[in-house]
């Protein structure tokens, strides 16, 4: 069971069509406007209606609420997560190596067993350190 605490959210013009994305990472790929992450984004935040293409999407932008969000595989309650490929949480890897910065979302407060299961994260969006 997930829950939730509302904090700020913003509105961004969608890219695209995520009429099926709600609860997804998202970054800002343009002005005002909202991109499903791709694996160690820079998230902004949570998607958190379902916005079709060039319409506004309500994006959770607030650090330090509780908040829902989709997984993209088994997350331990604990565990600081980040963007998987397809914008959805996963346990944040940190390697040390290479000049790509990985972006944390928060802390997962819940845990998943597997990829589209919904939990409760504390959010942090906030480059994580090497």
């Amino acid at each position: 069971m997930s829950t939730e605490s509302f904090g700020v959210k913003q509105s961004f013009k969608a890219a695209s069509d995520y009429s099926a994305k709600q609860y997804y990472l998202m970054y800002i790929s343009a002005a005002n406007t909202i991109t499903i992450c791709g694996a160690a984004a820079s998230v902004v935040g949570i998607l958190y209606n379902k916005p079709e293409t060039n319409q506004y999407g309500e994006v959770l932008t607030a650090c330090g609420v509780l908040a829902k969000v989709i997984t993209g595989g088994s997350v331990s309650a604990g565990d600081w997560l980040e963007s998987d490929s397809s914008g959805r949480a996963v346990t944040l890897t940190i390697n040390g190596d290479g000049t790509t910065e990985t972006y944390t979302v928060g802390r997962a407060v819940t845990a998943s067993g597997g990829a589209g299961q919904y939990i409760t994260v504390l959010t942090q969006f906030a480059p994580a350190s090497k």
